[in-house]
């Protein structure tokens, strides 16, 4: 494996500086460029504790924004001082082991095609949970996903074509092209980036930006991927309070990038016609009510292990056990990752041990709970 000289890191900090120093920590020494730490907490003591975190690592940055600029322009920021070849984007609640990064950059070294890659992501630190590529945000894939929702009990077999499809493409030991990628953990080549016409478009506050950078990219000539060979952990919680920005962002992207989709679809509110009322896999779920813990949740699923779970009805996008592995019980960590709100999931029997793992299409079950709670 090559030791590349010019791999610059970028951490955008928002009042989360344990997170963003435990991100820092499973990086350092950084010998192959600069760590960027980039806060935007408007915090002084949040400052504070970066800047005596980082204190001992002279290859750490810190740039501290005077106002909350965004993850967009805060990952910008660093870009804009950078001059290395290859830049990784990191969430400061992701982890990832320098080797994954420079297996990534040996790989864009190799076909200069690709513009961007990200690892095999997990979803708990146990690496028991895939969380999935990221969806096509394109009009065809939207209205796509409308009809989905407009199927009502036959979403059924969408989610499970969904799901044998991601399990089966996280399965592979090769590089595969993508149209979009996630930039929680993202390493990106300057000079497509530049193509491109720069990282990230600033008119983004946050989310749709990575969309927007693939879609850019991929119009520029270059390739997005997945290099399953590199994997990173990603304790990402869906949080309801961030529903308004997602919104706010696709009015943003569409109207950028597909503007005659956008006024031809009203703004977006015609794909939201056509999905209708549609309750996803809702009529074919159980309903298992209120859960308050791990413990409720394995009791009321009867004997029956998590194949997947998401807070989107139709199961699209969800979190799913790998393919090849049995179904699996949350425990009291993964509990704890959930967010308030309402959950639907695909559940099978638990195969004792020697006895194999049961098939998605032979024993699928569908149930939906919610976790109480405020949303944080």
């Amino acid at each position: 494996m090559s030791s590349p000289a010019a791999i610059d890191i970028v951490i955008v900090n928002y009042r989360s500086a344990g997170d963003t120093l435990g991100a820092v920590a499973g990086l350092v020494p950084w010998p192959h460029g600069t760590i960027w730490v980039v806060d935007n907490s408007e915090d002084g003591v949040e400052v504070e504790r970066l800047e005596t975190g980082t204190s001992a690592h002279p290859e750490v940055r810190l740039l501290v924004q005077a106002r909350n600029i965004g993850f967009g322009a805060g990952c910008n920021a660093a870009y804009d001082r950078s001059t290395a070849e290859f830049l990784f984007l990191l969430n400061p609640d992701a982890r990832i082991a320098a080797s994954d990064i420079l297996k990534m950059a040996d790989t864009m070294r190799r076909d200069r095609r690709w513009g961007a890659l990200a690892p095999r992501v997990f979803w708990d630190p146990a690496r028991r949970f895939l969380l999935p590529s990221a969806l096509p945000m394109d009009p065809w894939s939207l209205i796509a996903i409308a009809l989905v929702y407009r199927m009502g009990a036959s979403t059924t077999v969408a989610a499970e074509y969904y799901l044998a499809q991601q399990r089966r493409q996280m399965a592979g030991a090769k590089v595969f092209t993508t149209r979009f990628l996630v930039g929680a953990a993202m390493l990106v080549r300057r000079e497509a980036a530049i193509r491109a016409g720069g990282l990230f478009d600033p008119d983004y506050f946050m989310f749709y930006e990575d969309s927007d950078l693939s879609l850019r990219l991929r119009r520029a000539g270059f390739q997005v991927g997945i290099e399953p060979g590199s994997t990173a952990v990603h304790e990402y919680r869906h949080k309801v309070s961030k529903i308004s920005l997602m919104v706010a962002s696709a009015q943003v992207y569409y109207a950028k990038r597909f503007p005659r989709f956008y006024r031809a679809s009203g703004r977006l509110s015609r794909v939201e016609a056509l999905a209708g009322k549609g309750l996803g896999i809702g009529s074919a779920a159980q309903e298992l009510g209120t859960i308050d813990s791990a413990r409720d949740l394995r009791d009321s699923l009867q004997g029956r292990g998590i194949l997947a779970l998401s807070p989107a009805p139709a199961l699209i996008p969800a979190l799913f056990r790998p393919l090849g592995q049995a179904p699996a019980a949350f425990d009291d960590d993964d509990w704890e990752r959930l967010e308030p709100g309402r959950y639907w999931l695909c559940c099978a029997g638990i195969s004792p041990e020697g006895q194999g793992i049961p098939k998605l299409q032979d024993t699928r079950r569908w149930a939906t709970f919610v976790k109480p709670g405020v949303d944080r």
